[in-house]
């Protein structure tokens, strides 16, 4: 049976014993509903895990034994930034979820012409939300490197900033993706919230360095085309394949 993971803010150690906060204790004692001498796997997201097991259990707080460190890894040798436009709430946590479980490196919200609904005063929220749905997908598919979650940013201001190569997401462009996959890449891939970049956002990016490039002959949605494009990254230059 595969073990359970918990990602832990905070240093570890092998011998450690450590108090676990409330949410965490809550989520396995009354999620996972496991039991004093119970093993788990916990990391912090800087890289490997640690066995552990359970010493412990109140009603509100459990108490854990640290194990041995285990040097394990499960990232992508792709150095992929992906620069979502900002969606709906359920369109952005859906994206945040899946790019961390395909491998994604860091991930990018940005405003544009046509985001909808993003209240900036709420950004401090919004990002811990984000955060605890990226530990969460870390936690489920294995990974023991938190991506980066950069500021959310104009689309404006990350044109003037951007550098290196990446692809643009336009159903418009000439070319599609089995015309523009060169043989190497490690970049950005831009993709619009609901409604897509506007014509004069694309020509903005391409001038920035971005291509233009196009998925079929279908429109798919924000989140769906953000996810494809991230399996075909990793697909051609990462680990989807082995």
């Amino acid at each position: 049976m595969r073990m359970s993971r918990v990602f832990i803010d905070t240093p570890l150690h092998a011998e450690q014993t450590l108090p676990l906060a409330m949410d965490a204790s809550h989520y396995l004692s009354r999620v996972l509903r496991l039991r004093v001498g119970d093993e788990i796997t916990v990391f912090n997201g800087q890289g490997g895990e640690f066995r552990a097991r359970i010493a412990d259990m109140g009603k509100k707080q459990v108490i854990l034994e640290i194990g041995a460190f285990i040097q394990r890894e499960c990232e992508s040798p792709l150095s992929l930034t992906l620069v979502q436009g900002l969606s709906r709430n359920e369109h952005m946590d859906w994206v945040m979820q899946k790019a961390v479980e395909l491998g994604v490196q860091r991930i990018l919200p940005v405003s544009t012409e046509r985001t909808q609904g993003f209240q900036a005063q709420r950004l401090d929220k919004r990002l811990l939300h984000w955060e605890k749905i990226m530990q969460h997908a870390c936690e489920q598919c294995g990974r023991n490197r938190l991506p980066e979650l950069l500021t959310p940013q104009s689309l404006t201001a990350h044109l003037t900033d951007v550098k290196g190569v990446g692809f643009v997401l336009d159903p418009l462009a000439e070319q599609d993706l089995g015309q523009a996959l060169p043989s190497d890449f490690n970049g950005h891939i831009l993709v619009g919230p609901e409604g897509g970049l506007s014509s004069e956002e694309i020509t903005s990016a391409q001038q920035a360095g971005y291509q233009g490039i196009r998925l079929g002959q279908r429109i798919l949605r924000t989140e769906t085309a953000a996810l494809t494009m991230v399996a075909v990254c990793q697909a051609r230059w990462g680990d989807l394949l082995g």
